[in-house]
């Protein structure tokens, strides 16, 4: 793909594209709740409204730190849905950058992107970006030297081996960024086998880019994986319900002071403010606070409806959050017992077993906040037996406590209650 050709020059405004092509909202229902049903959700969608004919959006475009990629603002994170009807109205609609990983729905994610893709014939028209996750040993805080069909170990044989199988199924012999995914420390980051077998893959041309992505820990990992100088893109969680956001926009100044393209994920906190009622994000303001930030270069969020397409990618016909949202979102951030979890660990020392509460939180999240009962479940299984959520069986009462008001005790027993799913 040409970096100067693939996509225009400004920043500011590019072009509006329309949303002439539509579908009706039964026949995206109907196929997206069979992909939803064969990859094992069994769970219906959030509502959609009807696709608006004629629909026209700004597209604005920011460069990737030094790849010189131009890239849509709003991009397309693909791990909830495997509607290859939804991913052709994004592609339709000027969404350029699609977001996926190995395990995401069980490899359909990948899957669908393939088959889209080629059938539209937008392979040099499209960025696509997977990631590859290993083991952890999560009390030393680096890759474990013990894996599973899951998490396999983090090895170079592993690394190719699962690229090779992502390659296969997005129908490509390259992808645009391979990510070292869901690094939890410094030390994860500058794991050296895994840089020299990054490298590699990037020399032999199977990955034009590499990055590395987490969800916790952020402002030090971002540190590590710029001083690391071989990552060209990192995706860090960053959105307006974090404690430390304020560290975490520092570091991505960092970021793009030295060059490395940053992208953000997670952006909007969850669906829902708290656990209890419908309280929703605003979710279009929770968007703009994260661009307001012009050392983002672009979003993932995750969409499993027309109408949060709609939303999101309307975002870029006025980024400026106003007076009314701006107070929202600051009142939404002061919440005591948010959905969205810090992922700051204290809790994990106010257990006596020790359990890996975040990731548990983060499971609760999926299901309560995104209805992805395949992430909640594999996110699960990666934890070692003695701290993961069978573990709280042996409890008559859970006595972990969060600093931030979150109910533990009752989201554990949520995801006790639904391990029929999650087993």
């Amino acid at each position: 793909m040409d970096e100067n050709t693939q996509l225009k020059t400004k920043e500011d405004v590019s072009h509006e594209k329309g949303g002439n092509k539509t579908m009706k909202r039964r026949e995206f229902i109907g196929k997206s709740a069979f992909g939803l049903f064969t990859t094992g959700f069994g769970i219906p969608l959030l509502k959609a409204k009807p696709v608006q004919e004629n629909t026209s959006y700004k597209l604005i475009y920011r460069t990737l730190g030094r790849t010189k990629l131009r890239i849509p603002i709003v991009s397309f994170g693909v791990m909830n849905t495997d509607s290859p009807d939804l991913l052709k109205l994004a592609l339709d609609r000027g969404i350029t950058h699609l977001d996926t990983a190995h395990v995401y729905l069980r490899g359909n994610s990948e899957r669908v992107i393939g088959e889209v893709v080629e059938k539209e014939g937008a392979r040099d028209k499209v960025l696509i970006a997977t990631k590859m996750a290993f083991a952890k040993d999560r009390e030393t805080g680096r890759f474990s030297e013990k894996g599973s069909e899951r998490s396999p170990t983090a090895t170079p044989e592993n690394l190719n081996n699962q690229l090779e199988l992502s390659l296969k199924r997005l129908r490509t012999d390259y992808v645009d960024i391979l990510y070292l995914h869901n690094c939890d420390t410094p030390e994860m980051v500058q794991y050296e086998p895994m840089m020299k077998a990054f490298e590699k893959i990037k020399k032999e041309g199977k990955a034009r880019f590499i990055g590395v992505s987490f969800h916790t820990n952020e402002p030090n990992n971002i540190r590590a994986a710029v001083d690391a100088k071989i990552w060209d893109v990192l995706l860090t969680t960053y959105n307006f319900a974090q404690e430390h956001r304020e560290d975490v926009k520092k570091a991505i100044q960092y970021a793009a002071e030295n060059g490395v393209g940053v992208i953000a994920m997670k952006t909007q906190g969850g669906r829902r403010l708290q656990e209890r009622g419908e309280i929703e994000v605003n979710h279009k303001a929770a968007l703009k606070w994260v661009l307001e930030d012009e050392n983002v270069c672009t979003t993932i969020p995750g969409m499993t409806t027309f109408d949060q397409l709609d939303m999101n990618m309307s975002v870029m016909n006025d980024l400026a959050l106003s007076k009314t949202e701006a107070q929202e979102l600051n009142a939404a951030a002061n919440l005591k017992g948010k959905l969205f979890c810090q992922n700051c660990k204290a809790c994990i020392d106010t257990c006596p077993n020790r359990v890996e509460i975040p990731d548990l939180m983060r499971s609760y999240m999926y299901v309560k906040g995104y209805g992805n009962y395949i992430q909640a479940r594999d996110t699960i299984a990666e934890l070692p037996d003695k701290h993961g959520l069978n573990t709280c069986l042996s409890c008559s009462s859970c006595t972990a406590s969060c600093r931030t008001g979150i109910n533990i005790s009752s989201r554990i027993n949520t995801l006790l209650e639904e391990r029929l799913y999650l087993g």
